[in-house]
């Protein structure tokens, strides 16, 4: 996270410091707005937690929306609310952090609102790429799933699932950051 503050003072660093507290804190607290999205099975939950870490990436660069991600992610993790223990957490991370630090890094070099786009279309493609090797690999054997029936499920549902996820994320993102980057800068 160094970069983040080499072109700011103390007074800077602070602020930046205070930002990304609000961030973590406002992402912490949107982590529990969670519902299901029909068609798909309850046990997915869509929740806009990305929202502010991809605002806090846009406005401050791919490290601040790092930092927002993981610090939401162990804020979850120690307030006991996630019933999916270690492992939904571990899951929302590899899902988080591919989406946001992509999308800030090309919005970082295309700053403009095509570049947004172009950066949320590459991170829903990343953070797609992560959860399906991660599914495969790590979460579903940890609940048990058969490898017969990985591919089968990431394929059919989880994909789209992580795809509708991002799209509404980036719509959300798009829709907010404008009325506040004034804030965040």
């Amino acid at each position: 996270m160094s970069g983040l503050f080499t072109m700011a003072g103390p007074r800077s660093r602070v602020q930046i410091l205070v930002r990304i507290g609000v961030l973590v804190a406002v992402s912490f607290l949107l982590m529990m707005v969670e519902f299901s999205v029909p068609p798909f099975p309850a046990y997915l939950q869509y929740d806009p937690s990305e929202v502010p870490a991809l605002l806090g990436g846009f406005a401050m660069g791919p490290a601040a929306g790092l930092a927002v991600v993981a610090g939401k992610c162990l804020l979850f993790l120690f307030s006991g609310k996630d019933e999916a223990g270690i492992i939904g957490t571990a899951a929302n991370f590899v899902a988080g952090f591919p989406l946001v630090v992509v999308a800030a890094w090309i919005y970082q070099r295309m700053h403009t609102r095509s570049g947004a786009m172009a950066g949320m279309a590459a991170g829903i493609v990343a953070a797609v790429a992560a959860t399906s090797i991660g599914n495969y690999y790590v979460f579903l054997p940890a609940w048990g799933i058969p490898v017969q029936g990985r591919a089968a499920l990431i394929v059919s549902t989880l994909i789209p699932f992580n795809v509708l996820k991002g799209v509404l994320t980036a719509v959300i993102t798009l829709l907010l950051y404008k009325r506040i980057r004034g804030w965040l800068h």
